[in-house]
C-alpha cells in the first residue's frame, strides 16, 4: 500500500462495512488510522489493484500491544478531532470509543501477538478470490518478517459466510468472547510455521 492509496482504501473500507464502529466514525478517522498502519514499522498494509484501482486491502501489526496506544499518543488530537462528528451524532459512542483508543485489556488474552486488522473487497470486485489472495498475501508477509502466527476477529453470530471463509483458509477458533457493547466476536488465529 502507498499513501495515495488511502483514499481509496477508506471508500473500500466504508462500502464493505456500513453500519459498523469505525465505518460510522467516518472517513477522516479511517484516513488517520490506515496511514498509522502504513507509517509503522509494525504496520503491515497491502493492496489488490486493477486499472489503477484499489480492489481490496488488508492490514495488521505484528505486535499488537501498544500500536493503538502509540498511535493515539502521537495524533491524539487529530483523532479526536475526526472522531467529533460521531460523537456529536450519538454521544453514547463515547465510552466505546475510549475503549478502542486505549485498546482492550484483552489484548493480553489474544490468542497471537500479531493481528490483521481488517480485509476488506470493494463490492465490484468480489466473487473473484481476492479476499484468499489478500490473506495469504498477508500471510507470506507476515511469515517473512519471522511471525509464527497471528490471529484476527470478525462477528460470531449471522456471520457464517465470513466464519467459514476463515476456516476454509485454515484459521482455527481460538476463542470466543462477548464485547462490553453485546457483539459475540470469534477470534481466530493461524499458525504461519505449518505453511
Amino acid at each position: 500500500m502507498k499513501d495515495s492509496d488511502v483514499s481509496e482504501v477508506v471508500t473500500t473500507h466504508l462500502e464493505s462495512f456500513p453500519g459498523f464502529f469505525l465505518s460510522f466514525l467516518g472517513s477522516r478517522f479511517l484516513t488517520l488510522l490506515y496511514r498509522g498502519v502504513l507509517a509503522d514499522a509494525q504496520g503491515i498494509s497491502l493492496v489488490a489493484c486493477s486499472n489503477n484501482r484499489v480492489d481490496g486491502f488488508v492490514v495488521g501489526v505484528v505486535e499488537q500491544r501498544g500500536f493503538y496506544r502509540n498511535l493515539i499518543r502521537k495524533q491524539w488530537w487529530k483523532f479526536g478531532f475526526a472522531a467529533i462528528g460521531a460523537v456529536l451524532r450519538r454521544p453514547m459512542i463515547i465510552p466505546r470509543l475510549l475503549r478502542a483508543l486505549k485498546q482492550p485489556e484483552s489484548v493480553g488474552e489474544c490468542c497471537a501477538a500479531a493481528c490483521l486488522m481488517s480485509i476488506a473487497v470493494h463490492p465490484r470486485a468480489e466473487g473473484r478470490g481476492l479476499g484468499r489472495t489478500l490473506v495469504e498475501a498477508f500471510s507470506a508477509e507476515a511469515r517473512r518478517r519471522g511471525l509464527k502466527a497471528y490471529c484476527l476477529t470478525t462477528d460470531r453470530d449471522g456471520n457464517d459466510r465470513v466464519n467459514r471463509f476463515y476456516q476454509r483458509l485454515g484459521f482455527r477458533l481460538g476463542r470466543t468472547y462477548v464485547t462490553p457493547e453485546g457483539r459475540a466476536t470469534n477470534e481466530y488465529v493461524i499458525s504461519l510455521e505449518s505453511q
